[in-house]
């Protein structure tokens, strides 16, 4: 959030004496105090100025850090110092909560340990003052953490279907080396639609077992900054379950992930228990329009068993084939895992990264593959 100045000066005050406002209501009334705290800003600055001030705001500051600079800095401006200290969660040493400074003509600068923010409030002093001040403490902005990828997993429970957040590791994946040169483009244009606030659409992800499919799907959840609810397997007759639509009505905005999602995609005409017609309506049916949510499936089963209502324009974001890789990609990336093997026909990456497993003997595991990884 940016910084937010607000004129008070402009709500038709008399600027010159407050007679006017007192007689109106009393100055107590204009700004209330908050709870818990012996000062407030807005009162302290009448207190000193007789005037109604300016108020410019600055959060997510690391409050500790900036007013130890700030006292230093302008040691030489300071007229007046007042600070309170807490006890804070049984702690035994009182801590620094609300800190005030008086500097320049009449600058009130409030720096709110507890809550991150500092506060400036004035009205003859320089604008031009206020923002040098500002522009230093700004300096001392909290860092944010940087965001973990997780998903929101499905489960069940005596109560209906409810989620659980799990954190996953971002996979040290490369497209590049791992996937086929055709996947390139269809990967770019995957990795824009499914970073587009309210939109909706389908990813179908197929193909035979250890070509990849379920780690590009936890890449693509480690990328994208969406939040993630995630269908395992052994859930798939959820799609038609009623609490799921609550679940996904409170997470709008979302991306859906059904993996081994052969009997929910499978053709209604092939399979009269097909529940295509669920996913079809949260992909683009009428609650599409009110969740905005973007589906991502994948499955090992032929392509030609799918409902073709799916692979509809305007319904179908992508469809990828995962094969395996080719021999000339395949010897490369072998090379670069540390195998000496020569390579003479086309591999999945399960064989490629496994090289060193006989007879079911785990020897030795490099960087494993798979959505659990």
């Amino acid at each position: 959030m940016e910084s937010k100045a607000i004129k008070l000066n402009e709500l038709q005050v008399n600027s010159v004496g407050l007679e006017k406002t007192s007689s109106k209501m009393n100055l107590s009334e204009v700004f209330a105090e908050r709870k818990g705290s012996y000062l407030n800003e807005f009162t302290l600055f009448l207190a000193h100025f007789n005037e109604i001030p300016n108020f410019i705001n600055e959060i997510k500051i690391d409050c500790e850090k900036a007013n130890k600079w700030f006292a230093q800095a302008y040691r030489t401006e300071i007229k007046n110092h007042y600070f309170d200290k807490r006890y804070y969660n049984g702690s035994r040493k009182a801590e620094l909560d609300d800190i005030f400074y008086i500097l320049y003509d009449d600058l009130l600068v409030n720096f709110d340990t507890n809550c991150s923010i500092v506060r400036f409030l004035f009205r003859k002093t320089e604008i031009a003052k206020v923002e040098t001040v500002i522009k230093g403490i700004k300096n001392f902005k909290e860092r944010t953490a940087k965001r973990k990828p997780e998903i929101s997993l499905l489960i069940a429970t005596n109560r209906g279907i409810d989620t659980k957040s799990l954190q996953i590791s971002k996979p040290k994946l490369s497209i590049e080396d791992n996937y086929n040169d055709d996947f390139k483009d269809i990967h770019q244009t995957i990795i824009r639609r499914l970073s587009k606030k309210n939109d909706k659409g389908l990813v179908l992800l197929h193909g035979k077992p250890g070509t990849g499919k379920s780690s590009y799907i936890r890449y693509l959840i480690s990328s994208l900054k969406k939040d993630v609810i995630f269908l395992p397997p052994n859930m798939a007759g959820a799609i038609t379950n009623p609490d799921l639509i609550s679940v996904l009505i409170e997470n709008p905005n979302c991306i859906f992930v059904i993996e081994d999602a052969e009997n929910i995609v499978v053709d209604r005409e092939k399979d009269g228990s097909s529940p295509v017609s669920a996913l079809l309506n949260i992909s683009d049916g009428l609650l599409s329009d009110c969740l905005n949510i973007q589906i991502v499936c994948s499955f090992n089963t032929d392509i030609s068993k799918i409902d073709g209502a799916l692979m509809r324009k305007g319904r179908l974001i992508a469809r990828y084939e995962f094969k395996e890789l080719e021999i000339e990609k395949a010897q490369v990336l072998s090379q670069k895992l540390g195998f000496k093997t020569n390579l003479n026909s086309p591999m999945t990456l399960t064989a490629i990264y496994n090289q060193e497993e006989k007879d079911f003997q785990q020897i030795k595991r490099h960087n494993p593959i798979g959505f659990n990884a």
